[in-house]
């Protein structure tokens, strides 16, 4: 075997890769991590069709049998191997954890300030960078098409969807798609409000964990009084979750919400 077939079945073995990658790549079977070395079998590759670019630094190894063929990596892969460390989160987790309510077209990929990259398009699909807190935890492995993943788990996904609806297709797609996530634990999510720090959070998890218990049955096995700690103080003022729509007051939970958020469960 060649040292560029050597290489190329690295690549295939992982199936997308990044610059840290290719250098442990080269370090292993070259012994050196110079990228100018190692460029060479890239563009090798690149000449043959063995593998495709995504974006500097960024490639995919395409199978002997599809290499005619117009081949399409996976997003979620993709999303995972651009940035050592970063997990999938909101809207894109929600998929991961077979709970998405729809289709989206975009993978959501949780960032520092330090590491945070350009949003790019990349076949159909749009990868953007969302700057959050990285010492919250609740990060979970997911075996995925051979591959495993990195993702927010069901307690933290739930808590961030409800933090920004707007990365998880708007209301009606949020609720729809919490009312499918399983294994929810109110402890845990306490846990990651915690880490969070934030009173309105805390009411708008509590609020929905409410509702969901209503009309969901992956809900049922939460007990409502668990949810006690999660409800307002007397002196609490009522916010609104959003300003932009008319709303409601509902006292119990101190939060003005949107008139028809409780009816978009209706059916589920």
């Amino acid at each position: 075997m060649t040292k560029t077939e050597k290489f190329y079945k690295e690549i295939l073995k992982r199936k997308v890769v990044n610059v840290e990658d290719l250098k442990i790549i080269s370090k292993k079977l070259f012994e050196t991590d110079d990228e100018y070395y190692y460029r060479k079998y890239i563009y090798k590759l690149l000449q043959e069709g063995k593998i495709g670019k995504i974006r500097r630094g960024m490639y995919y190894g395409v199978p002997l049998d599809r290499i005619e063929e117009d081949y399409q990596p996976d997003r979620y892969i993709i999303g995972n191997r651009i940035a050592k460390g970063n997990a999938l989160g909101y809207h894109t987790a929600l998929e991961l954890h077979g709970a998405a309510h729809s289709a989206y077209n975009r993978v959501f990929v949780l960032v520092t300030k330090e590491d945070r990259f350009r949003e790019f398009d990349f076949f159909d699909t749009k990868y953007v960078p969302v700057v959050n807190k990285q010492d919250v935890g609740h990060i979970t492995s997911i075996e995925y098409e051979n591959a495993e993943l990195t993702a927010t788990d069901q307690a933290r996904t739930f808590v961030d969807c409800l933090s920004r609806p707007d990365l998880c297709g708007g209301w009606e797609e949020c609720l729809k798609s919490l009312a499918n996530l399983k294994g929810i634990s109110v402890l845990d999510i306490r846990e990651v409000l915690s880490a969070y720090d934030n009173t309105t959070l805390e009411l708008k998890c509590g609020y929905v964990l409410e509702l969901l218990l209503e009309n969901s049955p992956y809900y049922d096995h939460i007990q409502k009084e668990k949810l006690e700690p999660l409800r307002p103080s007397k002196d609490w003022k009522p916010v609104y979750i959003d300003r932009d729509v008319p709303s409601k007051l509902e006292k119990d939970w101190g939060l003005y919400i949107p008139e028809d958020l409780d009816d978009l469960l209706r059916g589920v």
